[in-house]
């Protein structure tokens, strides 16, 4: 590593001017290799849903970040048919200035998106404004090009993109994050709104209160009208008709158990009201943290399921109230543990999993929860096909990548938000405490 504190500013001016085009380089080189890999079907053969995919392991990058990798270095390297023969790259003008170092990452995105939003009527433009692109590209920033491309976009398409009929045709429903819950957004054509509709009519009805007095009627001064407005009654009778849904097993089952919300609370909480809990499904597919009253509070809940975590090892020691199978049981002891998916990086929710053996059944390995864990389809497929070993450490998963992945193993912490910041892995844990837990 070279010292410039002895620099002058020249010099350090000159060094940073120096750093980005090495910078640059190193990109252009890096899009060459994507491209190979691209091109030999490399991530496909290793087990990976496409290259972006494989970019995230063996980079460690996020899948936007890899995505845009894949898709700059198709459009910027020249290939070869199967007879040798070069074939340019789609854009020439960008692969050019990237080779020389002229440009930035950045700069390829901002002309990328700029190309993008060419309407294909005026595609025989699209050389020209590429150039016009790249030329700009090398002596103004980034943020500077996007604007001019705006202003190109403007001047060649004077009466803007045309109107579209933005009416959505198919039923949906978001969950969005605003304040401290979720705002629902959604669409729904008329036949699924009646459905609906008709669902949480007896459930949204204004309550009407009478007073204790003797004889009195719904009409009295006395008794106060529903002060909830229509829409306030319309979430609360579509909690309550997904909550009498889910009491009465009318869901059918998913994963193998019937869908219930589980809410983990480690021992200590559940006993002294300080601390979080974990509520399924909270954050999206993955648990959210919840208060230690709350926890408390809904683990009476008949729809709600608790699990209850030693507070030492954070292992399940109390698995709901309800009489199960044994391997309902494990399933939701698996659940708890993992959280979901436990490849690392992966957000699956544990209905979306298999309980995979850590050594094989037919290889002597138990069906037990200490010989498990949750993996998606995907994952599922990927470590038996591709060199990932998984060992299980403190009574977790952990998993070891083969060798053309780079970091060594990791565990993944996205599902126990509880646990982030533990030093799961440089101690060892102490065997649970077995605890009677009675929930009233």
């Amino acid at each position: 590593m070279t010292d410039h504190w002895h620099s002058t500013p020249e010099e350090l001016l000159l060094a940073a001017g120096a750093a980005q085009r090495s910078i640059n380089t190193m990109f252009a080189e890096m899009f060459e290799i994507v491209a190979e890999l691209e091109s030999r079907g490399i991530a496909e053969a290793r087990g990976f849903r496409d290259t972006a995919d494989l970019l995230v392991a063996t980079q460690n990058v996020s899948l936007s970040a890899a995505r845009f990798r894949s898709q700059a270095a198709v459009a910027t390297v020249s290939t070869r048919t199967l007879l040798g023969e070069a074939v340019p790259a789609e854009l020439s003008a960008v692969a050019a200035a990237l080779q020389e170092a002229a440009i930035s990452v950045e700069h390829v995105a901002v002309i990328q998106r700029t190309l993008a939003s060419l309407p294909p009527h005026l595609g025989a433009h699209r050389p020209a404004l590429e150039a016009d692109l790249v030329d700009f590209s090398r002596t103004l920033d980034p943020d500077a090009v996007a604007k001019l491309g705006k202003n190109a976009l403007a001047l060649l398409d004077p009466d803007g993109p045309r109107p579209r009929d933005g009416a959505p045709t198919r039923t949906r429903l978001t969950f969005r994050p605003r304040g401290n819950g979720f705002e629902a957004k959604g669409w729904f054509d008329q036949e699924s709104a009646a459905i609906v509709r008709t669902a949480l009519s007896p459930l949204t009805r204004p309550t009407r209160p009478t007073c204790e007095s003797e004889g009195c009627s719904v009409d009295c001064e006395v008794a106060e009208r529903d002060q909830r407005s229509t829409a306030e009654r319309t979430g609360d009778g579509l909690v309550e008709l997904a909550r009498r849904a889910m009491t009465q097993g009318a869901l059918g089952v998913e994963g193998g158990i019937r869908p219930q919300v589980t809410v983990t609370v480690p021992l200590q909480v559940l006993q002294s009201g300080t601390g979080a809990g974990l509520i399924g499904f909270g954050q999206g597919t993955r648990q959210g943290i919840v208060s230690a009253e709350d926890a408390r509070r809904w683990a009476c809940d008949p729809v709600l399921v608790p699990v209850v975590l030693c507070d030492t090892t954070g292992e399940p020691l109390a698995v709901g109230r309800e009489k199960r199978l044994a391997t309902r049981g494990m399933r939701r002891a698996l659940a708890q543990r993992d959280g979901g998916c436990a490849f690392p990086g992966c957000d699956a929710p544990p209905q979306w999993c298999d309980a995979h053996h850590v050594t094989h059944w037919a290889d002597g390995g138990t069906t037990e929860v200490g010989n498990l864990v949750l993996l998606c389809g995907r994952h599922h497929r990927l470590v038996h096909k591709q060199g990932w070993t998984i060992t299980m450490a403190g009574g977790f998963p952990i998993f070891e990548p083969p060798y053309w992945i780079p970091g060594g193993p990791r565990r993944n912490m996205i599902h126990r938000p509880d646990l982030v910041g533990a030093a799961l892995l440089a101690r060892e844990r102490p065997p649970p405490q077995v605890v009677e837990l009675v929930l009233d």
